[in-house]
C-alpha cells in the first residue's frame, strides 16, 4: 500500500505546474556542497543566470532581470535542491526604464543591493514592495559557516554591478559584467571601468565563475571576454579618432574575429552606440 501511496505522490508532483513546470527556466549546475548554478536555458522565461548558497540555516539567492515569472521559477530550482528557506535575495544590478523586471520579490525576503541599484530601482514608476539593504562599497554576509562577500563594482556593466564572491572556495558570480561566450549588451555600460573591473575580478583567480550569460567559466574563459571588450573599445576608438560620426561608425565597425559569439549581430547596432557615446563624452571630449 505504501509503495502505491508514494507513486501516487510522484504522480501528481510530475503533474502539478506549481513545482516542476515552473523550474525548466534554469539548469541546476552543482559547483560544491550547497552551492549550485542556476543557469538560464535558451528560450525560456529567464535570460540571465543566477546562483544559489545555502548558508547556515537558509539560502542566498543572487541574479538579475528578474521577471515574476523568471523569480518564481528560480524559487521553484532553489527548492529542489534545499529544503532551507530563503532568506536574502541579492540583485547584483538593475537598468533603469525596465519596470517589469527586478520588482517581484516576495514581500516577506529581504534583497540585498549597491545603493545605485537602489536608485535606479527606485527610479520606476512601480513600487517597491520588498524589503531592501543596500551597501556602498561591499558587504560580507557571515552566516553559519559561510562567508559571503559582496563588492560593489561602481560602474561596469550598469552603475552598482555587484559580484558575490566566496572566498573559502574560491566561487565567483560575476551577473552581465562577463558574458562567457557571448557579446553581451553594453547599453548602460562604462566601457573604460568596464575592463578595470574584469581586469580585478582576473586577480581573485576564481576557480570557479558563473557568469551572467553562458555556462559555468574559468579564468582563461572571463579573459577571453575582457579582450573582446577590449577589441570593441579599440575599434570605436580608432572610428572616432578617425572623426566619424556614429552613422558613418556603424557602417565601417568591423570585428570579424569576434561575429561568431552568441548575441553579435542582435546587440550589434546597440553597444556601438552605447560605446560610441560613451567614449566620445568621457575619452575624446575629456580636458
Amino acid at each position: 500500500m505504501r509503495f502505491f501511496q508514494i507513486l501516487l505522490v510522484f504522480s501528481l508532483l510530475l503533474g502539478s505546474t506549481s513545482v516542476w513546470a515552473n523550474t525548466f527556466s534554469y539548469e541546476l549546475e552543482k559547483l560544491e556542497e550547497g552551492v549550485y548554478a542556476a543557469i538560464a536555458k535558451a528560450g525560456s522565461r529567464a535570460t540571465s543566470n543566477a546562483i544559489i548558497i545555502e548558508a547556515g540555516d537558509s539560502v542566498v539567492v543572487a541574479g538579475a532581470h528578474f521577471t515574476s515569472e523568471a523569480l518564481r521559477d528560480l524559487i521553484s530550482a532553489t527548492a529542489l535542491v534545499s529544503v532551507k528557506p530563503i532568506r536574502y535575495f541579492i540583485l547584483s544590478h538593475h537598468h533603469r526604464g525596465f519596470s517589469h523586471v527586478d520588482l517581484d520579490f516576495p514581500p516577506s525576503k529581504e534583497v540585498i543591493m549597491s545603493w545605485q541599484t537602489y536608485q535606479a530601482l527606485s527610479s520606476q514608476s512601480r513600487p517597491i514592495r520588498f524589503p531592501v539593504m543596500f551597501f556602498d562599497q561591499g558587504l560580507t554576509l557571515k552566516v553559519g559557516e559561510r562567508t559571503i562577500i559582496l563588492t560593489n563594482m561602481e560602474r561596469g556593466h550598469t552603475e552598482g554591478d555587484t559580484v558575490v564572491y566566496l572566498p573559502d572556495s574560491g566561487i565567483l558570480f560575476t551577473s552581465d559584467l562577463f558574458y562567457n561566450g557571448g557579446a553581451g549588451y553594453l547599453g548602460d555600460g562604462h566601457m573604460q571601468d568596464w575592463i578595470l573591473a574584469l581586469e580585478f575580478l582576473e586577480r581573485l583567480r576564481p576557480e570557479k565563475i558563473v557568469p551572467g550569460y553562458g555556462p559555468v567559466a574559468k579564468r582563461g574563459d572571463l579573459t577571453d571576454f575582457k579582450n573582446y571588450l577590449r577589441a570593441f573599445v579599440s575599434e570605436i576608438l580608432y572610428l572616432i579618432e578617425k572623426g566619424h560620426s556614429l552613422a558613418e561608425t556603424k557602417r565601417k565597425f568591423s570585428l570579424s574575429r569576434y561575429e561568431h559569439l552568441a548575441g553579435f549581430g542582435q546587440f550589434r547596432d546597440v553597444n556601438i552606440e552605447r560605446a560610441y557615446e560613451d567614449l566620445k563624452n568621457t575619452v575624446v571630449n575629456a580636458p
